[in-house]
């Protein structure tokens, strides 16, 4: 009985210690998008029930970056590096959700803001796609 309890104590020691090991070397997946994506990269995500057509543009006419897109209802399409800048640059992104109404803008750091800040990724969340609801949110990328 007594050898029982250590084989079992071992193999639950020895499994916390990958598990351990494992999260901090980034090799388990993790809901953050710290080590999935580049900075710059835009993640279109569409919870609603229907799917809906997706236009990005960049405001600032030096890029020249466009997303054009239908993305199925429950889905997520990526879109890596869309958008290159110097560190400390904002780019600002106009989403239009179908073909009318008014585009959402939003503002991030695709190489990271001033005092070696991470660079960051664009997500647009779509909520409902009868009403075009989006939010846009900022999130770390990797370097």
């Amino acid at each position: 009985m007594m050898r029982n309890r250590r084989q079992f104590l071992a193999a639950v020691g020895g499994t916390i210690s990958i598990v351990s090991v494992s999260g901090c070397l980034g090799v388990l997946p993790s809901s953050e998008t710290d080590s999935r994506y580049p900075g710059g990269t835009v993640v279109i995500e569409n919870n609603s029930d229907q799917s809906l057509t997706v236009s990005i543009t960049i405001v600032e006419d030096e890029y020249d970056a466009a997303i054009e897109t239908s993305v199925p209802a429950g889905e997520t399409q990526v879109r890596r590096k869309f958008v290159d800048a110097d560190a400390g640059e904002v780019i600002t992104l106009a989403a239009r959700l179908g073909d009318s109404g008014d585009p959402a803008t939003f503002n991030f750091f695709p190489a990271g803001g001033e005092n070696n800040a991470r660079p960051e990724i664009a997500r647009l969340t779509v909520q409902n796609a009868v009403e075009a609801s989006a939010q846009w949110t900022a999130e770390r990328g990797k370097r």
